[in-house]
């Protein structure tokens, strides 16, 4: 019986995340640059994404950016707990722009797989998300709660990319040292916090 329940859970965080990943990769080809809240952007009459078995109703704020500075595209995210906003932030260079749709769809999977855990967290009290975020970076990654959204998040990318979960974790630290700020040896011990946690 509590397979049953897990797996049906675990389907249901799969219909959320892919629906809200083609949303925004829906936006990415139609628009350039801008802030646009989905679904409301693609479906006037939905203010938010509400999925069955699915306890927050959803927010999306989606910031497109043109850099022709950024080799291909930077991702970054967050989750506002206060009011059930996932924010995305997509700098891409336009030269490009359909050439890393892929690769971005694979990326656009963690983050929002990272993002739909911290939910799940807030709903079971998995953790405290109301105490004030450190300022320091490896403070932050180091929190329980970052690592646990972090596993998850690398472990649907891994089912997605059938890549080796570790590579995958090496890859967003090396690809994105601008966005966590952490030196070498930080994000060595941040990297491994989260292959213990797999």
């Amino acid at each position: 019986m509590k397979i049953k329940i897990l797996t049906e859970m675990d389907n249901r965080r799969r219909n959320v995340i892919r629906t809200l990943v083609r949303d925004i990769i829906k936006l990415y080809k139609i628009e350039e640059e801008g802030e646009f809240y989905l679904p409301n952007y693609i479906d006037e009459n939905e203010d938010f994404y509400n999925f069955p078995g699915f306890s927050h109703d959803i927010v999306l704020q989606v910031s497109l950016e043109i850099d022709d500075n950024v080799e291909d595209y930077k991702l970054n995210g967050d989750y506002w707990r206060d009011e059930d906003i996932i924010e995305i932030n997509i700098k891409y260079n336009p030269n490009v722009k359909e050439q890393i749709t892929y690769d971005l769809v694979g990326d656009l999977n963690e983050l929002i797989g990272h993002e739909i855990r911290h939910i799940d967290q807030k709903t079971k009290s998995l953790y405290n998300l109301y105490t004030d975020e450190p300022d320091n970076p490896f403070e932050y990654y180091m929190q329980p709660h970052e690592i646990d959204a972090q596993v998850f998040g690398f472990k649907r990318l891994e089912r997605l990319s059938k890549k080796p979960f570790e590579s995958l974790v090496r890859r967003w630290f090396e690809r994105n040292k601008d966005i966590h700020q952490l030196t070498d040896s930080e994000a060595e011990i941040v990297i491994n916090e989260i292959l213990k946690h797999k």
